[in-house]
């Protein structure tokens, strides 16, 4: 830990400085995804004049649009949905490009109050937690999402009407089912980590499975664009496997802190070595814990 005490008004102003760095490395990611060529290795200033010109956002809207294979026609439908996409679009990656920086923002502003131990913490929820959002988003871009699109569209068919939507509702509802099927990922790293703090015990789950997943369904079905049975079994399922396998590494912990309960033992604030609970120096690293 620092050996400087900061005052309240010096925490004020760090933590507006970083705020401050978050910000202008948004403003520049999102002025990179409205603004620059798509084409960044040749240029063609004519393009703009011409009316041919595509931001780097571009990109993902076609690799988007391609989620519907040609079954889906997309229509403006107002003046103003088009540079709706375009905004939240760029937006979304502009913080999807930022998002390392905004991690070791809020990691070094926190970082002199953490011990040792408690940062090794933070690295390993940080790597499970990006992880399994990356997976969970993957998982809904390229195997829900094209599954969902598919079965509107066959029933588009099957009552002889074409299969057309506004550009926003495309757009707003992959992006926002992609997102929030990210975070969703993340719930059992978030419950690993509650139980090895000692907030959250593992018989909220196996206790009552049946109400979790439950809830887990209907959450998934809330987020899953027309709650399509299909799509909701094949978001359930990995989630379920998750969180039987965070309910396995959270028994680790719990068996841990028992342990150390009965033996009276506790764990260095720096090192995390076990040490006697009466013990005030570490044995490992020879530093008080008080």
């Amino acid at each position: 830990m620092s050996e400087k005490e900061m005052t309240f008004v010096e925490h004020i102003i760090e933590l507006r400085n970083r705020l401050k760095v978050i910000l202008i490395s948004f403003v520049l990611a999102l002025i990179f995804w409205m603004a620059f060529p798509r084409d960044l290795l040749s240029p063609n200033p004519g393009e703009l004049v011409a009316g041919t010109y595509r931001p780097m956002i571009n990109f993902v809207l076609e690799r988007t649009l391609e989620l519907a294979e040609g079954r889906v026609r997309i229509i403006s439908g107002t003046v103003t949905s088009p540079l709706e996409v375009y905004f939240v679009a760029s937006s979304l990656m502009a913080l999807a490009t930022i998002s390392p920086i905004i991690g070791y923002e809020l990691y070094a502003y926190v970082n002199p109050a953490l011990y040792p131990h408690e940062r090794r913490l933070v690295w390993g929820f940080m790597a499970a937690f990006v992880g399994l959002f990356t997976a969970g988003a993957l998982f809904c871009y390229f195997l829900v999402m094209p599954l969902v699109i598919r079965f509107m569209a066959f029933f588009a068919e099957v009552i002889g009407a074409e299969f057309t939507i506004i550009a926003s509702e495309y757009y707003l509802m992959v992006f926002s089912t992609v997102v929030l099927m990210g975070f969703l990922f993340t719930v059992p790293a978030v419950f690993a980590l509650l139980v090895r703090l000692g907030i959250l015990s593992t018989s909220i789950v196996t206790r009552n499975r049946l109400y979790v997943y439950g809830i887990l369904y209907i959450i998934i079905a809330f987020i899953t664009p027309d709650g399509w049975l299909v799509a909701n079994t094949v978001l359930f399922l990995p989630m379920v496997v998750l969180t039987e396998a965070a309910v396995l590494i959270a028994k680790r912990f719990e068996r841990e802190r028992m342990r150390q309960e009965t033996e009276m033992t506790k764990r260095c604030k720096f090192c995390g070595e076990t040490m006697p609970y009466s013990e005030v120096f570490c044995p490992k690293c020879g530093r008080a814990q008080e």
